[in-house]
């Protein structure tokens, strides 16, 4: 009697997957020697090892420029971390591609100003920041890199150092858009704070982009993308209003919707008695 075809979805499949969970586990943790010590024989790949030196070489040997070799290229760097954590910054920071940088479209923030329907203002400049990144691939490397970077404490240090430096432009950005319409933030909200929100919020919405496309599509309204109606309703909440002056985000929300219904009378019956 010949043997039944093998499955993926039996016990002996259940503990070869159940396996292979405990490895992609261990892949990201925040540091190697959280790994199980079951598990210390493993050589997991570093950041970016398919970045080969030999391919590095000869595409920029490619590019016809002179002083371009592989001994120029070790005379530069000692080791392959050492070059990767170089080039993640040099890609992050779009060195090779000034003109394609996002950090261009600051100058279009300052146009919010004198629009007359403020919110599709601040739509149409959220939906163009959004292709602008979906059309680079490079916008998913942090993305990529992100979750093993606790293992890469250089690496992270300088990726922060540049992020932070990047995003001092844009912090000021929103202090003068929120100053020219003359609103305040809620108690608590800091142009700091809501920027990085902001950059959350993006991250988010560009890996949610390549993975649910179709989704996100069908998510959006006639005139806007779901990621800046989403800017638009956090907006909304974090400022100050006549009409809730003073109030945290919560406590406003807190006044506008009250208590669900019936929750009134259930702390009105009175309590069991031991």
């Amino acid at each position: 009697m010949p043997r039944p075809k093998a499955v993926t979805d039996d016990a002996s499949a259940k503990q070869f997957l159940d396996a292979a969970a405990q490895l992609i586990d261990a892949m990201f943790v925040t540091s190697p020697d959280e790994r199980p010590r079951r598990l210390s024989s493993i050589d997991f790949p570093a950041t970016l090892e398919w970045l080969r030196k030999e391919d590095v070489v000869r595409l920029a040997r490619d590019g016809g420029q002179p002083g371009v070799s592989r001994k120029s290229f070790d005379n530069r760097w000692e080791s392959k971390e050492d070059f990767v954590n170089d080039a993640v910054i040099h890609t992050m920071l779009y060195r090779d591609a000034p003109n394609a940088n996002p950090a261009l479209q600051l100058a279009d923030m300052a146009s919010l100003t004198e629009a007359e329907n403020v919110a599709q203002a601040i739509a149409q400049f959220c939906d163009a920041m959004l292709a602008s990144l979906l059309s680079y691939p490079r916008s998913f490397l942090l993305l990529h890199i992100g979750p093993l970077l606790e293992q890469h404490p250089k690496l992270k240090a300088a990726i922060v150092e540049d992020m932070l430096r990047a995003l001092a432009p844009w912090y000021e950005g929103y202090a003068k858009l929120f100053a020219a319409f003359g609103v305040r933030m809620r108690p608590g909200w800091t142009i700091e704070r809501y920027g990085l929100t902001i950059q959350s919020m993006l991250d988010g919405f560009l890996l949610r982009s390549r993975v649910q496309d179709e989704q996100m599509e069908a998510c959006s309204s006639d005139d806007a993308s779901l990621f800046a109606d989403a800017v638009v309703a956090f907006t909304l909440g974090v400022i100050d209003t006549s009409e809730s002056s003073g109030l945290t985000s919560r406590e406003a929300l807190n006044a506008g919707v009250g208590p669900a219904p019936g929750v009134e009378r259930l702390r009105s019956l009175p309590k069991a008695v031991d």
